[in-house]
């Protein structure tokens, strides 16, 4: 099995591309091509449900004045 990783810009996306896996692989091979979209950072902190849940907790203990403060020595462990 042959595996090959292209990383690229949408803009840099072009023909060659194409010929370029042609040339790596057999013509009767089955490629897969994954394209991944980046999340800006509020989308990635709603990704997951526990997230979610966490910082509308986090919300709502803020909006009732309900804070917990931590110096730096009680973080460390």
């Amino acid at each position: 099995m042959i595996r090959a990783n292209f990383t690229i810009r949408l803009n840099e996306l072009d023909a060659d591309l194409i010929k370029k896996l042609k040339s790596v692989f057999n013509k009767d091979n089955i490629i897969e091509i994954n394209v991944f979209d980046e999340l800006d950072e509020t989308e990635y902190l709603f990704s997951t449900a526990s997230n979610r849940e966490s910082l509308y907790r986090s919300l709502e203990q803020f909006k009732k004045g309900e804070f917990v403060t931590r110096h730096g020595h009680e973080l460390e462990a």
